[in-house]
């Protein structure tokens, strides 16, 4: 732990924040849907030209409602600046705090409407379980946002730290039928201090970069800040912390450099082997149980081997890979190379990081008590191996301390589905994610968890 020397001197440089300190602003909430303008709605609109974005439904209590936007216009602008994309005027928007001004040029029934206001935040999340915490942590020139989740009852709360998969999406006030909210909630309603922390650029996280800019070791950063704030809560029970690593979390989790020791680290659907390994093996299975023919398999996992070899081993830039035009078709066929230096959503040293990276030694060096879980609906993290594997490094360097377990019928997103085939087969079905998230993990985790607490 942190002595009262450093976090006095980390106070007196401006890094001690206080739990209801609101350093940053929400994120602009516009509430609108929106679809693509084209030529038929256009026309439909009375437009001068095919452009801007349409509105399809106005949301209740927006900053658009405020305004007197209504669905079927079409927003021609926004503080001067025409849209050219439903995606590009999002960004747009995102760029944009609570109180900023707000100018709109829209047509409605062919005639312009020049709207103004102040933009609304997003919506706080709420809980039946809990007090919600909007706090921060620094992350380079600006701040990362963190919530945490407060029981209402007073003293110490052991702690449920949620480190999530790779992709960049903002934590907060996700969907009520999100699996990752229902997890959350779960584990609050028995009474433990949850804590979700932004990437950075996401949500209301500001920063001159962005999640899809920055590399690996850079986000495990935001984590361990994250990590280390716990210290500055009087609900905390430092002794008690129990890290979730989820997917890319579950890689991460353990390069963690923290102040103090988890209690216990848990986690489910990651890797545990060199990242050119576990490619090399993904690209032959997940395809078959997505359903490809198996001699197309075979070829295009060639093709793999090779832009995985030069790529992660050789660490070839992006730009040299371009000039060979079978990596160039790979880029873009699998790896949905956007330009910019960005592949799978993720800068390409992101990827190259984690090939770099020794998960063998930092399981060896985790202190705490581990939790590696298998699901067996997994067509992601679908080798059983891998968890095993952590369970066994840990328990070579540090005996008794990790356990291993299969999770039955329970896939990468916490649903409940019969087999891996069957969860990529509803994998883009919204219905099923809806009603089917399995609640029996919430009681292995709290099982587990109440089972390792300092008491």
């Amino acid at each position: 732990m942190p002595t009262l020397r450093r976090i006095l001197l980390a106070c007196l440089a401006g890094l001690c924040i206080s739990a209801t300190a609101e350093t940053l602003p929400r994120r602009a909430f516009l509430g609108t849907q929106l679809l693509e303008v084209c030529d038929s709605l256009a026309a439909l609109g009375k437009l001068p030209e095919t452009g801007g974005v349409f509105v399809q439904r106005v949301v209740e209590g927006s900053t658009a409602g405020a305004m007197g936007l209504e669905a079927g216009d079409i927003i021609w602008s926004a503080n001067g600046k025409k849209p050219a994309s439903v995606d590009g005027f999002v960004k747009d928007i995102q760029q944009l705090s609570a109180g900023d001004p707000i100018a709109l040029k829209a047509y409605r029934n062919g005639s312009l409407l020049f709207l103004e206001g102040q933009v609304a935040g997003f919506p706080a999340e709420t809980s039946p379980h809990a007090r919600v915490i909007y706090d921060q942590v620094p992350f380079e020139d600006g701040y990362a946002r963190t919530i945490i989740h407060a029981p209402h009852t007073e003293g110490k709360h052991p702690v449920f730290f949620f480190v999530q998969g790779y992709t960049c999406v903002s934590m907060d006030n996700m969907g009520e039928h999100s699996p990752v909210r229902k997890l959350l909630e779960g584990i609050s309603a028995r009474g433990y201090v949850v804590v979700k922390t932004e990437k950075a650029g996401m949500g209301d996280s500001r920063s001159s970069r962005n999640c899809a800019d920055i590399n690996l070791f850079d986000e495990v950063g935001i984590f361990e800040a994250s990590y280390n704030a716990l210290s500055k809560y009087d609900f905390v029970d430092l002794d008690n912390v129990f890290v979730f690593g989820h997917s890319m979390g579950g890689v991460q989790a353990p390069l963690m450099r923290t102040d103090f020791d988890p209690r216990g680290m848990i986690v489910f659907g990651t890797v545990a082997r060199p990242w050119f390994e576990y490619l090399v093996e993904q690209t032959r299975k997940q395809r078959l149980i997505l359903g490809q023919d198996y001699l197309d398999n075979e070829a295009g996992h060639e093709q793999s081997i090779r832009f995985f070899y030069r790529f992660l081993i050789e660490k070839e830039k992006p730009e040299q890979l371009l000039q060979d035009p079978e990596m160039a078709e790979f880029m873009t066929r699998y790896w949905n190379w956007e330009g910019g230096g960005l592949l799978n959503g993720r800068h390409y040293t992101f990827w190259q990081q984690l090939q770099d990276t020794r998960p063998f030694t930092a399981w060896s060096k985790v202190n705490s008590y581990v939790l590696s879980l298998h699901g067996e609906g997994e067509y992601v993290a679908f080798n059983p191996y891998e968890h095993q594997l952590i369970a066994d490094i840990v328990n070579t360097y540090n005996p008794g301390m990790a356990t291993f377990l299969r999770v039955p019928n329970t896939d990468h997103a916490f649903l409940y589905v019969k087999d891996a085939a069957h969860s990529a087969s509803i994998r883009n079905d919204a219905g099923y994610w809806r009603h089917n998230f399995n609640y029996s993990l919430v009681n292995l985790l709290v099982n587990w968890m109440e089972d390792h607490r300092r008491k």
